[in-house]
């Protein structure tokens, strides 16, 4: 068989103790928006009801208005500045003891992240993604609220980067022993007519401690749906 480096893979993983749980849910909707710097914005509880409602993916500066006395290359957009984003939402009984991860596939720029008040995180760049292990920070069986910060002012560009929360952002909730996120990584370093060698490395989170049995089983099915052996 001939086999090229775009192997289709299903991973496998079985824990000793329990069924692995690992389910992501959109977080896009349902946020409301302030342009500017405003006091106690991370706070539970603070007034947002005259707040922009907004669903993200969202630029607060790709809509305008154009600026002739900004620079040409970056649109003559007004994108540099602060805005604050603010949700709420309810996290069921039935998670606690399991592990809260938010995903923020890209914010421009700096974004700060508060959870329930309390800052759970910063990222100093706006195009990388990156991700918060909030379980700490979460009210089970109650409200809970989340506050981001992005202020662009420190930024800069040679294009229009755009402004705010600009790409998707997930929330992940697995079992205290999981998988990392972006735990696989997959290397093709030999590859020919009638084979290839394949590595894969899989990095496991242990949030219970010692003395856990962890077993990972690996399955690498081509194209065709067979299992390679």
């Amino acid at each position: 068989m001939y086999l090229r480096t775009f192997f289709t893979f299903l991973l496998l993983f079985t824990f000793a103790f329990s069924g692995i749980c690992r389910e992501y849910s959109d977080f896009n909707m349902d946020w409301k928006f302030h342009r500017g710097e405003i006091s106690g914005a991370e706070a539970p509880g603070f007034d947002d009801s005259d707040w922009e409602a907004v669903s993200i993916p969202h630029d607060w500066a790709i809509s305008g208005p154009f600026d002739h006395d900004l620079p040409a290359n970056t649109a003559k957009l007004p994108w540099k500045g602060i805005g604050w984003y603010r949700k709420d939402f309810f996290m069921p009984q039935e998670y606690e003891g399991q592990r809260v991860y938010f995903i923020f596939d890209g914010i421009m720029a700096f974004p700060e992240i508060y959870i329930n008040g309390v800052l759970a995180g910063k990222w100093d760049y706006g195009y990388n993604s990156f991700y918060l292990d909030v379980t700490g920070l979460i009210n089970f069986n109650e409200e809970n609220s989340i506050a981001i910060k992005a202020d662009t002012r420190k930024h800069d560009s040679r294009w229009y980067p755009g402004a705010g929360i600009y790409r998707n952002i997930n929330m992940l909730i697995t079992d205290p022993v999981h998988v990392a996120i972006w735990g696989n990584y997959i290397q093709t370093p030999v590859v020919h007519d009638t084979g290839a060698l394949v590595h894969l490395y899989t990095t496991i989170i242990n949030k219970l401690g010692a003395g856990q049995n962890v077993s990972i089983e690996n399955q690498l099915i081509d194209p065709e749906g067979n299992i390679l052996s």
